[in-house]
């Protein structure tokens, strides 16, 4: 049978022990309220870099077409590339929005900070190089307290984009040795749109991705980021292999704007590339998807 004096002890030490718990319970709750808990992401790969930095959980509403991961698409969309839904994103009371400066206008960013005042966080992130994505990731973990994980998932993206770096670097010299000639650049042609006729300057991701993997992007130093360009100039330009990004894997693109011409080093390379969108478009982890995709055929026609 206990004695009186280890009843009170154990009693004190209980009570001692549910304070400590309170304490310790209400300094998570705290700590936990210094970060942003309700996320609204404006373009479909904001969701995914949020998910890497450990903020899924959190997001209320993204754009249209965010599909990843699976949990967003039960999420309410408040915008698309073209407009924004202010009084539906105002009704889910956001305490950080999450933008692509370049891929939503000047005009809707000021509309949506001109609403919330200073009641919101904002957080603009702008790839230009694959080595910038991981930045992002990290930027987003640190306003939302979960650095730990931002930092192990970049990391682990930081290592598949030099892993990427060496296996081109790799495929080069195989190349190099066994046609006995110097390494050369690919002409690559990345078609945004048809009609009218756009490209990519290399400003833009993709653009890095193409160097990284041996391609001499054809109006690279166009001064626009999406320019437009007469097919008249990629013929002359002559084009090893051509690209471009497709809605869905089902998606087949009508070549014979350049098939027609026998004499285009694309047509007699039979280098015509249909890209899954969703893993060369988004700038997100799962662009590595899509670079490696770009390296491998780049390769065939070296």
């Amino acid at each position: 049978m206990f004695s009186k004096g280890f009843s009170i002890a154990l009693i004190a030490s209980q009570v001692l022990l549910g304070i400590s718990v309170s304490l310790g319970c209400n300094d998570s709750l705290a700590k936990q309220e210094r970060y942003p808990q309700r996320i609204v992401t404006l373009a479909p790969h904001l969701s995914e870099l949020v998910d890497a930095a450990g903020g899924s959980d959190r997001l209320v509403s993204v754009s249209a077409f965010s599909n990843l991961p699976e949990s967003v698409k039960q999420l309410p969309i408040t915008s698309d590339a073209r407009s924004i839904d202010l009084e539906k994103m105002k009704s889910l009371r956001p305490d950080l929005i999450i933008y692509w400066l370049g891929g939503t206008s000047e005009s809707q960013i000021q509309s949506i900070k001109k609403t919330f005042n200073k009641d919101v966080q904002f957080i603009a992130v702008q790839p230009k190089k694959l080595s910038d994505i991981p930045t992002d990731i990290e930027t987003i973990g640190k306003a939302l307290g979960t650095e730990t994980i931002a930092k192990k998932n970049a990391d682990t993206l930081r290592l598949k984009i030099a892993e990427l770096s060496k296996k081109q670097q790799s495929a080069k010299e195989r190349n190099t040795n066994q046609k006995n000639t110097s390494e050369r650049k690919v002409r690559v042609f990345y078609q945004v749109w048809a009609q009218p006729l756009m490209t990519l300057n290399q400003d833009h991701i993709i653009g890095d991705i193409i160097q990284r993997c041996g391609g001499e992007q054809l109006f690279a130093h166009e001064k626009v980021l999406v320019p437009t360009v007469s097919r008249e100039a990629v013929i002359k330009a002559n084009p090893e292999i051509i690209f471009t990004a497709v809605d869905s894997a089902k998606m087949n693109t009508d070549w014979s704007m350049w098939s027609s011409f026998p004499q285009l080093a694309a047509t007699k390379n039979k280098a015509f590339i249909d890209l899954d969108g969703d893993i060369i478009s988004r700038p997100s982890p799962r662009i590595m998807q899509g670079a490696q995709k770009i390296c491998t055929e780049i390769n065939k026609v070296r």
